[in-house]
């Protein structure tokens, strides 16, 4: 019976791979060069990132007045994706026009000159994201994204169960790779790396699951945004009682209401860890009063809130510096490299062995 149950494992794991084998190999490439996408932006256009640092700021409403004015027609949202944190930054704002049609719109902030726009795949960060999580094909490919995730976690626990008399001998270095031999190379190799990864595997798949499931719920909610309204109160303003809501705040983004009865939001930043992100905490406004309506002090949030927040950060590794980078660049090779090693060990057992045998 157990070694039924181990055939039949065992078969589920190698269909597995050669159905997203390629899908697989594709997602560990993009998920690779992503880790490090943003490093290479910025050194690919540092004129965009770095300005000369003026006196005074122009005040935020009108940079929001130029950055409308910047656009052919009319956009149906936009907000401040991020407020500039140092004095040479830009300030950046997001125009959507739906869930795969947004503009990125970067200002100097003493100024009001639009220094630069791309669409949300117009560079290397957003065609790779786009890539990664939606095959440039909106929510079709979303689908396929999430359906290869759930394979993806399928096939680690099938490889656990498979392969689990091997996890402490690769983990105490008694498999060999045996590079020299025919019959053992991609078996052990395949073994070898399941193992040694089988953790960043099993957290890779489970998060993107999660980070998927968010991708497809933005495309099924209706187009039903409003344009962007003139606030009753200053952006300025709303900053300065932010800051007075949470200690050490600093924000990072203003989304004003994206419908009908919304409330303002300040996200950004206060006390807790880098690994939580830039936009951890917020402030909610009143949209017509500015009167304060909610505010989210992430140091005392709930285990949910904290839960939900570290998915993205253990996905793409981008809390710990170049160092963890450096790491999830490597280990996010490993599924593509495991779906190879598995296609040659299918291969050569389906066409090799046999031919040798006839």
């Amino acid at each position: 019976m157990k070694q039924y149950l181990r055939k039949q494992l065992f078969r589920i794991h190698r269909i597995i791979g050669l159905l997203v084998g390629a899908l697989l190999l594709l997602l560990s490439t993009t998920g690779a060069i992503l880790v490090f996408s943003e490093e290479i932006d910025h050194s690919l256009h540092s004129n965009i990132y770095h300005i000369t640092p003026g006196t005074q700021p122009k005040p935020l409403q009108e940079l929001m007045n130029q950055a409308r004015l910047s656009l052919r027609g009319n956009a149906p949202y936009l907000y401040f994706l991020r407020l500039p944190q140092e004095p040479q930054e830009p300030a950046v704002i997001r125009a959507e026009y739906s869930s795969d049609h947004k503009i990125y719109i970067y200002l100097n902030p003493y100024t009001g000159e639009v220094i630069h726009q791309h669409t949300g795949k117009g560079n290397l960060n957003g065609f790779l994201l786009y890539l990664h999580f939606t095959l440039l094909s909106g929510k079709t490919g979303a689908t396929i994204i999430l359906i290869g995730g759930i394979l993806l976690l399928i096939s680690v626990v099938t490889g656990i169960l498979v392969y689990r008399k091997a996890i402490s001998k690769v983990l105490f270095f008694r498999v060999k790779l045996e590079w020299h031999s025919r019959t053992r190379r991609w078996r052990n190799l395949h073994r070898i790396v399941g193992v040694w990864a089988l953790l960043f595997n099993l957290l890779i798949a489970f998060t993107g699951i999660m980070i998927e499931r968010k991708v497809l719920d933005a495309r099924k909610k209706g187009d039903d945004t409003i344009a962007t309204p003139a606030l009753a109160v200053s952006y300025e303003t709303l900053l300065s009682k932010a800051r007075a809501q949470i200690p050490e705040f600093k924000p990072v983004s203003i989304r004003p209401p994206k419908k009908n009865g919304d409330p303002v939001r300040v996200l950004g930043h206060a006390r807790e860890a880098a690994f939580w992100g830039l936009y951890s905490s917020s402030v909610f406004f009143d949209a017509h009063t500015g009167n304060v309506k909610k505010t989210v002090d992430f140091s005392q949030a709930p285990f949910t809130d904290k839960f939900n927040a570290c998915i993205v950060p253990l996905h793409f590794g981008n809390y710990g510096g170049i160092p963890v980078k450096i790491l999830y660049s490597l280990f996010a090779l490993t599924p593509g490299l495991l779906s190879v090693s598995g296609f040659l060990i299918w291969y050569r057992r389906k066409y090799i062995i046999k031919t040798h045998q006839r």
